[in-house]
């Protein structure tokens, strides 16, 4: 029998829904060159087959690319219009009297791709001259290149010229980190946003997750999965929240999601899996998932290089042509016509894309005691015993240093009595391990034996330089922190971006502090002896007077 126009008119819709374009009857299929093709591959599965009669398949039969039985049973099962169907022809005529229902041919699609069978016809770039018939034409790439994505299967006529477009989008994924200090920039991800910082140990240090909304028209459902790890100088995230944005900065206008993404913690990583970001994302518009928390730099993390990193990579739904039963066990579902352990697919196939750095940097302060007086000589003496006590803000406000037993900083404390006393050792050595750069004042408490007490904090200045901005591209942490500098009362030390260690000499000198010549000093003995020298004379004039007598 012959198909009537009404079944090519269905088709012709399906495709034009599918950004397909239709012109005048031929017996081609033409796809783009290999270039706009970026790596695709497509095969194409004979449904139906027939003899084209001016414009029209005549004489349809089962294809050699679909199991036709299960694909009835499919059919039959999903809508009740196909249930007096029993061969091709009847499933063709009875799509030809519903053309205009899209949702339709949109299922005998999907029911189409679930039960092909065989190896199919491979495309090439160009034109391809197949037999006339129906054909189920699917993206089968191998090795899909990584935050790639399949193309929709799509149920095309033979008979007519057919070209076929790439169309296919998938999400891309950037992590940020906020510096707190050097870096106020914008650049469209809220303030101090960037790929670098650095942080004292103790300090909850802000991240910043940014997934784009990919085009889900095609799918059914959307699997979303963000894979976040961290080195063991981070802990596990903390305050973790989700907002759907229209940009990647978040404001006061973006709506948090809460129920729909599922945290998962392992050791070093985590993961927010949401089963249908289609349904999440609904009519709303948004751009952008921005998943927003902070994570405490440890006592663990390294100092200097190779600094503290945090990735992310971003997993997702990459075939639109899978649903919850396209994709059973027992079924051929990667089309090399053989039904074995690669079939096994129950949970819908997933891309993933290429991961975002960022890192984080601390430092450490090596101060040594020496004595004053052999401060310029190539080997001067160092003291053990001085004691003192490191802040940071100002004198009316300090916030004191508070080390551990390994004199990593593990917070700060508004009290001097709870800081930590820094006691310089043998070698005239103490450490404060877990710094971040800027300006920090070493208040001695006690001045070693027999020298004297500092009359003023020493102020420290640490400064990194860090390329803070949102090309750090390489991951190299060496490109991400290039040089270290310290400063004691303006007097350079020496420092080490590799090791993080910026050192710094503070001398003490002996003996009591004397009064200089025409000092204060002087002039209360000058007063003292006038005194002296009046009380003198008073004496001696009363004495003449007496003896006069």
């Amino acid at each position: 029998m012959k198909m009537t126009k009404k079944l090519s008119a269905l088709l012709v819709a399906l495709v034009m829904a599918l950004s397909l374009t239709v012109p005048a009857f031929a017996a081609t299929v033409t796809l783009p060159d290999a270039a706009v093709l970026e790596g695709h591959s497509f095969t194409a599965y004979q449904v139906f087959a027939g003899r084209e009669e001016d414009g029209v398949l005549s004489d349809v039969t089962e294809g050699s690319g679909v199991s036709f039985a299960a694909f009835l049973a499919a059919l039959q099962a999903a809508d009740v219009r196909f249930a007096d169907c029993a061969t091709a022809a009847d499933v063709a005529k009875e799509l030809g009297e519903n053309n205009s229902d899209a949702a339709l041919a949109e299922t005998v699609a999907e029911i189409a791709y679930a039960n092909k069978m065989g190896s199919g016809i491979a495309l090439a770039a160009g034109e391809n001259d197949l037999d006339d018939g129906y054909y189920l034409i699917v993206d089968t790439t191998e090795n899909l290149a990584e935050g790639s994505a399949y193309n929709k299967a799509l149920l095309q006529v033979v008979g007519e010229s057919i070209t076929i477009g790439l169309k296919t989008d998938a999400p891309s994924v950037e992590k940020k980190v906020c510096e707190n200090d050097k870096y106020s920039t914008d650049e469209g991800y809220g303030t101090g946003f960037n790929d670098v910082a650095d942080y004292n140990m103790g300090d909850a240090v802000p991240f910043r997750l940014i997934g784009t909304v990919p085009n889900m028209t095609q799918y059914d459902t959307y699997l979303y999965i963000f894979h976040d790890s961290y080195s063991e100088g981070l802990n596990a995230p903390e305050n973790v929240k989700v907002f759907l944005s229209a940009d990647k900065k978040l404001d006061e206008a973006d709506t948090e999601v809460t129920g729909s993404f599922v945290r998962a913690d392992a050791e070093g990583s985590f993961s927010l899996t949401c089963a249908d970001l289609k349904a999440v994302v609904g009519d709303s518009g948004a751009k952008y998932v921005i998943v927003d928390y902070t994570a405490v730099l440890n006592q663990n993390a390294a100092v200097g290089l190779d600094g503290n990193t945090n990735e992310v990579t971003l997993e997702y739904a990459n075939n639109p042509n899978w649903t919850v039963d396209s994709w059973k066990d027992g079924k051929d579902n990667d089309g090399d016509g053989e039904i074995d352990e690669d079939d096994e697919k129950d949970d819908q196939p997933t891309g993933e894309t290429p991961k975002d750095v960022v890192i984080v940097f601390t430092y450490e302060l090596d101060t040594t005691k020496i004595d004053g007086a052999t401060a310029e000589a190539d080997d001067p003496t160092e003291l053990a015993g001085a004691e003192f006590v490191l802040y940071r803000g100002s004198a009316e406000a300090p916030e004191y240093a508070v080390l551990n037993a390994d004199k990593k900083v593990t917070g700060w404390t508004a009290s001097k009595d709870e800081a930590t006393v820094l006691v310089s050792d043998d070698a005239g050595l103490f450490r404060v391990i877990g710094l971040d750069d800027g300006t920090y004042y070493l208040e001695e408490t006690k001045a070693p034996a027999g020298y004297n007490l500092l009359s003023a904090p020493v102020v420290v200045e640490i400064t990194a330089a860090t390329v803070n901005g949102q090309n750090w591209d390489s991951f190299a942490p060496a490109d991400a922190l290039t040089a270290l500098a310290v400063t004691a009362d303006g007097e350079a030390g020496s420092a080490d971006a590799a090791t993080g260690a910026a050192a710094i000499t503070i001398a003490n000198n002996k003996g009591a502090v004397l009064p200089e010549t025409g000092g204060m000093g002087t002039t209360i003995l000058y007063i003292a002896g006038g005194v002296l020298v009046l009380a003198a004379v008073v004496l001696l004039v009363t004495k003449k007077r007496m003896d006069d007598r």
